[in-house]
């Protein structure tokens, strides 16, 4: 190695020549005397003379040669991501029906998903053919809440509608007449500004609306718009192609996989357990890559579902996944309101609780 250095005018730059090249004729070496030139070289230097070095990109130059401004030796950059804590929220989200308002506004800096539970769509003779449970989505009632997202939202948190669920119909719909049923969908998404969409398809419905479905709102909504599904745990450990013809998630993630974000697998109501890894595991032997499967579990005892697991074997669960799957995507908890407060130190009191107890216990990923 030979460093070769240069008085100018602006300053002292340095260059380092790593190879076995020479350096001859290197007059645009440093134009603006501003830092360090790495050469990176097996072969001849003589014609870099005259060439710009791009200030933060390797610049090839001729086989063999690459030139990088930077520090001496250039190091690799890592990236980190918090993995996902996904809140669903139905109860609490109304005003003025006999039951408290529960505002999601403690959920920042713990949750980076809301889900807005639950959207329906309806036979419009009955009712509005989009509803929020059992009204439209613009009543009175849900004022607060709408308010009270938009400021989540303002504070990067994404806020997402979930789509179906226990009740049934909505698939069966789409199913039936896609044309009249997704523009109310798509109208409600834009109207409230939100910024992605859970598919809950808890009822029969075919592979090839679901197919439409994903790609219709990837093309409505482009590349930031999220897309995400709530299976239960067998749907995402069924043999590939047993489901057909209806929705079979293995066909799924090889048809359209690439326009969805993640799955949020309902590990509860008898549907498998969060207790340990063994059911997680078993959905990624089924070639499900981690990084696209949420670990949901719900939140209180109190809750009509079997399955619920207490704070510190969920946390040693959630830990022990993210130690065992580097891309680990993160938890979500159904539901918000009556969360347990689980008394974790270092945050709110209240069901926000349940939820910072959870981002404690998944640490940031780290990417080179």
């Amino acid at each position: 190695m030979k460093h070769i250095g240069r008085r100018a005018a602006a300053g002292l730059a340095a260059l380092v020549l790593l190879g076995t090249g020479s350096a001859r004729a290197l007059a645009a070496d440093d134009p603006d005397d501003s830092g360090t030139v790495v050469i990176l070289n097996t072969g001849d230097n003589t014609k870099i003379a005259g060439r710009d070095l791009i200030d933060g990109n390797d610049n090839t130059i001729g086989t063999g040669h690459t030139v990088t401004r930077g520090t001496t030796p250039p190091t690799t950059p890592v990236t980190t991501a918090p993995r996902h804590v996904v809140a669903f929220y139905q109860t609490g989200t109304t005003t003025g029906d006999g039951t408290p308002y529960v505002s999601p506004a403690p959920l920042a800096g713990y949750a980076d998903v809301v889900e807005v539970a639950a959207f329906h769509l309806n036979d419009p003779a009955q009712f509005p053919i989009l509803t929020l449970n059992d009204d439209a989505p613009s009543a009175a009632k849900y004022a607060p809440m709408w308010r009270d997202v938009a400021a989540l939202q303002a504070k990067g948190v994404k806020v997402t509608a979930l789509l179906g669920g226990a009740a049934p119909g909505t698939y069966t719909r789409l199913d039936a007449d896609f044309d009249m049923y997704y523009p109310p969908i798509r109208d409600a998404l834009r109207t409230y500004e939100l910024d992605g969409i859970d598919l809950d398809i808890e009822e029969t419905f075919t592979e090839a609306t679901a197919e439409r479905l994903v790609n219709q709102l990837r093309a409505d909504f482009g590349a930031n718009f999220l897309i995400t599904l709530a299976p239960v745990p067998g749907d995402l450990t069924a043999a590939p192609g047993s489901g057909l013809p209806d929705v079979d998630y293995r066909t799924l993630e090889a048809n359209v996989g690439s326009k969805i974000n993640w799955y949020n697998a309902q590990f509860y109501c008898d549907n498998g357990s969060l207790a340990d890894t063994s059911d997680y595991d078993a959905v990624i032997q089924n070639q499900f890559p981690a990084s696209k499967v949420v670990a949901a579990a719900i939140t209180n005892s109190t809750l009509n579902c079997a399955g619920f697991v207490d704070m510190p074997t969920l946390q040693n669960t959630l830990r022990s996944l993210a130690n065992r799957y580097p891309g680990f995507a993160g938890a979500a908890g159904w539901e918000y309101a009556p969360s347990r407060d689980v008394n974790a130190t270092n945050c709110p009191t209240g069901p926000a609780n349940w939820y910072c107890a959870v981002r404690q216990a998944l640490p940031t990923t780290t990417t080179p």
